[in-house]
C-alpha cells in the first residue's frame, strides 16, 4: 500500500522498483525510528520508478561515466549538455575558483575543464560524478518522449491512498512536476532530498517557468519540506524557500562521504520528522 510514495533519482536506469525499494525501506525506518525514539513496523511505501526512460527512448542516452577508456565522459556530452552544466557551475561557484581551476588545468595540461576542476574541489569525494548527473534532469525536463514516460510511471505509482510523495535528486522535480500536472490532488506531505529545484537550469526549463518564481507551494500538497546537504553537488543551489514561500527548509544535514545518498537523506531524522508530522500514527507504539 503506498501511503507514500518515494521517486527516485538519477542514475537508475540499470536497477528497478525491486531492488530501490529493498534500501528506501529500511532507510526511511530508521528516519523514523530517529524521529519517534521507539521502533516502527513496516513502512507502508512504494516506489514510482522510471528508470527505464533513460535506457529505450531515442535521443535519450546518457553518457557513460567511465574514464578507463576514451574520451572522458564530459568530453562526450553534446555541446548544449556542456554549456549548461558549466552554466550550472559558475551559477553556484566563485567565479575567480573557477578561473584559477582553469589556469591550473592549461599548466598541467590536463583535459578536465576548469568548471569541473573547481565542482571537484568543492564538491568532494565523486563531486564531478554527480554534477554530471545534472545531465539527466535536463534531459527530463527538454525531452517530451523523456518526460511523458516518467511522468506516466509516477501517476500509475500515486494512487488515492497517497498522502507522503518524496523526491530524491531528479526525482524531487519530477515530484514537483506531478503536483503541477494534478492541482486537483489532495497529498498531505512533499519531501525533497538533495533537490536541485533551485538550479536556473532546472526552475528555467520547467513546462510553466512561473512555478520557479515564487508560485509557493502547490495547491495538490499541504506542506513542503526540504532537505539537503551543502556539499551536496545535486543540491548545491541550497534552500528552496527563496523560489517557493511556504516551504520548509530544514537545517542542513550531514551525509557523511556520500553527500548524494538517498539513503543517508531518508535515514536523517529530519526526514523521520516530517513524514511523521503528517503521518503520526506511523509512530504508534505497537499493540
Amino acid at each position: 500500500m503506498g501511503v507514500i510514495v518515494g521517486v527516485h533519482g538519477v542514475g537508475q536506469q540499470q536497477l528497478g522498483r525491486q531492488q530501490l525499494l529493498q534500501a528506501w525501506r529500511p532507510a526511511l525506518g530508521d528516519g523514523l525510528e530517529r524521529a519517534c525514539g521507539q521502533p516502527v513496523p513496516e513502512v507502508p511505501l512504494d516506489l514510482a520508478f522510471y528508470g527505464d526512460a533513460f535506457l529505450s527512448a531515442p535521443g535519450t542516452s546518457i553518457p557513460g561515466k567511465s574514464t578507463a577508456m576514451g574520451a572522458a565522459w564530459w568530453e562526450r556530452l553534446d555541446e548544449e549538455d556542456y554549456v549548461e552544466l558549466e552554466r550550472a557551475a559558475r551559477e553556484v561557484l566563485p567565479e575567480r575558483s573557477i578561473e584559477e581551476e582553469q589556469t591550473a588545468s592549461d599548466k598541467a595540461r590536463t583535459r578536465v575543464p576548469g568548471f569541473l576542476r573547481a565542482v571537484d574541489r568543492h564538491f568532494p569525494a565523486g563531486g564531478i560524478l554527480a554534477f554530471g548527473d545534472l545531465i539527466q534532469v535536463r534531459r527530463y525536463l527538454v525531452n517530451p518522449v523523456v518526460k511523458s514516460r516518467v511522468d506516466a510511471a509516477v501517476d500509475a505509482a500515486v494512487t488515492r491512498q497517497c498522502q507522503v510523495l518524496i523526491g530524491h535528486s531528479l526525482g524531487s522535480v519530477v515530484a514537483f512536476e506531478y503536483l503541477r500536472r494534478h492541482p486537483d490532488a489532495r497529498l498531505e506531505l512533499l519531501v525533497t532530498l538533495g533537490s536541485p529545484l533551485g538550479l536556473r537550469l532546472v526552475r528555467e526549463r520547467m513546462p510553466h517557468p512561473a512555478y520557479g518564481t515564487g508560485f509557493g507551494v502547490p495547491p495538490a500538497v499541504r506542506a513542503w519540506v526540504n532537505v539537503y546537504d551543502t556539499r551536496d553537488p545535486v543540491a548545491c543551489a541550497g534552500p528552496l524557500a527563496r523560489w517557493w514561500a511556504g516551504v520548509r527548509d530544514c537545517p542542513p544535514v550531514d551525509n557523511g562521504r556520500d553527500a548524494h545518498a538517498v539513503t543517508a537523506y531518508l535515514g536523517k531524522q529530519a526526514t523521520g520528522h516530517a513524514v511523521l508530522g503528517a503521518l503520526p500514527d506511523l509512530a504508534a507504539k505497537p499493540r
